[in-house]
């Protein structure tokens, strides 16, 4: 990327309204109305630095509310980062996700006992009642109500269904309407601006005390991989699973009624609007699905820096079944690089030269 040696680590671009906005008149903290956060697991890794200096320095200046929605690994790095102290809570998010350690065959009890960890680290009651008392920010984390088979417990009876749900999906983006329902758990103290804009049936569920790790929890349950929720507080009676089958890589134009500037770190220089999309090389958010956001991901450079020259991934559990320590070394090597990443955008940030580094989306 043009720029100079300071972006070697990172990329910025921005959907054409936001990055008009940018050119006439800078980008500060006081500018961004949310923030969104990616499904995307292990990948979360390499952007942990950029995120901690975002949440507990760049936007530690800004006075006005800011709204606050992620799907799955992008819900809990949201909620550790409206901890009272950003950076700690991230800190503990990063430790107890690289620690997972699964035996060969690990079945969904062992997975549940594993995952208990990183929610412990993230909405213990203390931690709860930070996230929906913080001053400015306003939480949000989506999830999708089931219904057919991927409401079921059967594992091969979700196999089935995510078939014939990823079929439906080749046929466009409203093809698994009959299959998935959207509902954001939201802090209440806040007016999401959340309403359907591609056709699937959208609920808003205030967050309280009482929900919020079930919510969560929620929000990132893969099906098949890992227990869904039934019956959140709160929210219609039902199978609740992993947000990020309906919005992956959250994109503002299937549910977001706001025009103000989001700030979007994020692991890939592109949005895969869907889990199913994923699969599809050609079905990527196009810039007007993404007018309004300024994406920050890792450049080329950043991933050259690593050793296995990719980001971190869920599939490494398996890569490296048989070594944990390998797999804990080469990820702690992802967020330290991460860090510096963090590093970058801050100066590039103080320098006042941020608008000559932005590209359009």
């Amino acid at each position: 990327m043009s720029g100079g040696s300071a972006l070697s680590l990172l990329e910025i671009k921005a959907g054409p309204k936001a990055y008009q906005q940018i050119q006439d008149k800078g980008l500060s903290p006081t500018d961004v109305r949310a923030v969104f956060g990616a499904s995307g697991a292990a990948k979360w890794l390499a952007i942990y630095g950029l995120d901690r200096a975002i949440f507990s320095q760049w936007l530690q200046p800004a006075e006005q509310e800011i709204l606050m929605l992620g799907t799955s690994v992008g819900a809990f790095k949201l909620a550790a980062a409206c901890h009272t102290d950003s950076a700690a809570g991230l800190d503990a998010l990063k430790h107890a996700y690289i620690h997972q350690s699964y035996p060969n065959g690990a079945g969904l009890d062992e997975i549940e006992r594993e995952l208990s960890n990183i929610a412990a680290a993230v909405v213990s009651p203390e931690h709860i009642e930070q996230i929906l008392s913080h001053p400015r920010f306003r939480f949000a984390c989506g999830a999708v109500r089931c219904h057919g088979g991927l409401a079921s417990t059967e594992s091969r009876t979700q196999l089935l269904a995510c078939v014939r749900a990823a079929m439906n999906n080749l046929r466009g983006r409203s093809g698994m309407q009959e299959q998935l329902e959207r509902c954001v758990f939201v802090d209440p103290r806040a007016d999401f601006p959340i309403a359907s804009g591609d056709g699937y049936i959208t609920r808003q569920v205030p967050l309280d005390r009482g929900n919020t790790r079930l919510a969560l929890k929620a929000s990132g349950s893969i099906p098949i991989s890992m227990h869904g929720v039934e019956n959140v507080p709160g929210a219609p009676e039902g199978m609740y699973r992993d947000g990020g089958l309906l919005d992956y890589h959250p994109v503002p134009s299937s549910f977001w009624q706001d025009d103000g500037l989001i700030l979007y770190p994020h692991f890939y220089d592109h949005c895969k609007v869907g889990w199913f999309d994923k699969m599809l090389p050609w079905r990527k958010a196009s810039a007007e699905q993404l007018d309004q956001v300024v994406m920050i991901s890792p450049s080329a450079a950043y991933i050259e820096s690593l050793e296995l020259n990719t980001i971190p991934d869920r599939k490494d559990f398996k890569r490296f079944q048989h070594n944990d320590a390998e797999r804990i070394r080469l990820w702690e090597q992802a967020t330290d690089q991460s860090l510096k990443m963090g590093e970058e955008f801050l100066a590039l940030a103080a320098s006042g030269d941020l608008a000559a580094a932005v590209q359009p989306l």
